[in-house]
Order: structure tokens, then sequence, then C-alpha cells
């Protein structure tokens, strides 16, 4: 059961928590990956499904985010979406398969893959998909255990 904090907490609440816990975190500008121009209001919605999952920034959580977003969301979405998901998860298999770390951790093949089959597979549980142009401002007041339920998302519990 939740907390009466943790039912009140909006989107907008849930995403300072997580802004403020990740201030290296782009806010309100572009960026460039590459010869990837990703916009911000792109990134803004990546950040908002990290508070509204739950899924902390932490690798294994990143991996389950992105493979999430490719099944939970709408099919009609930027390309740039699809490139996202499967090509970071190419890049980190790569990565594992070569003896690479990412940052200061190396997550063998097989973790790679299940972390993030893991995401795809509670993408394909959600009640209702999302809307890849659903305009932010529209959730921001709303509660975070709303929105949760309304897609039947289940909450991996990292911004609340």
């Amino acid at each position: 059961m939740a907390s009466s904090l943790e039912s009140s907490l909006t989107l907008r609440d849930g995403l300072e928590r997580y802004y403020l816990a990740n201030p290296d975190v782009p806010r309100g500008q572009d960026i460039q990956v590459g010869w990837l121009h990703i916009p911000w209001q792109d990134l803004q919605k990546h950040d908002i499904m990290h508070v509204v999952t739950g899924y902390s920034t932490a690798l294994k959580d990143e991996l389950q985010l992105i493979g999430f977003l490719l099944t939970a969301l709408t099919w009609k979405r930027p390309w740039y979406f699809y490139l996202q998901s499967l090509g970071v998860f190419a890049e980190l298999l790569g990565r594992s398969l070569l003896g690479r770390r990412y940052g200061a951790d190396y997550y063998w093949p097989w973790h790679v893959c299940r972390y993030y089959r893991l995401g795809i597979q509670q993408g394909l549980r959600v009640r209702k998909k999302i809307d890849a142009y659903l305009d932010p401002e529209l959730m921001m007041d709303r509660s975070l255990t709303s929105l949760r339920q309304d897609y039947g998302i289940r909450n991996a519990g990292a911004w609340d």
C-alpha cells in the first residue's frame, strides 16, 4: 500500500527528485550524440519515463528502460527512438562481448541481454500504450500512482 506522500507525489515532484539526484543530466537543452541530434523534449520524455517506471540511472536499469520504451510506446514515434533503444543495446552488448566496461561497470553479455529483455517484457504488459507524442506538460500535475495505474506500469522504486 502506498504511503500518503507516495500517493500524492506528482510527476513534476518525481522529476525534480530525479534531476536533484542526477545534476549532470542535461536539462533544457538539446544534445548531440555522435551524428545524432536529440531534442530537449525527447530527453525530457526519457527522464520522465525514468520517474514513472522507477528505473534508476544505473546501467542495468537503463537497459531495462530502453527495452521498456521499445515495446511500451506506440509504434508511431520518431525514428531515432528505435535507434536509441536498439543502438544502445547493441553498443553495450558489443562492449560486453569485447570484455570492455561501461564506466566502472562490466556486465556479462547474458546480463546485458537479460536486463534488456526484462524491460521489453514489462513494456509488453502495459495496459495502455504510451503516446510518444504526448505533451509532458499535460501530465506534470498527475500523481505518479495514478499514471502507473492508468498504464499498468510496475514501479521499480528509484524516485519515490
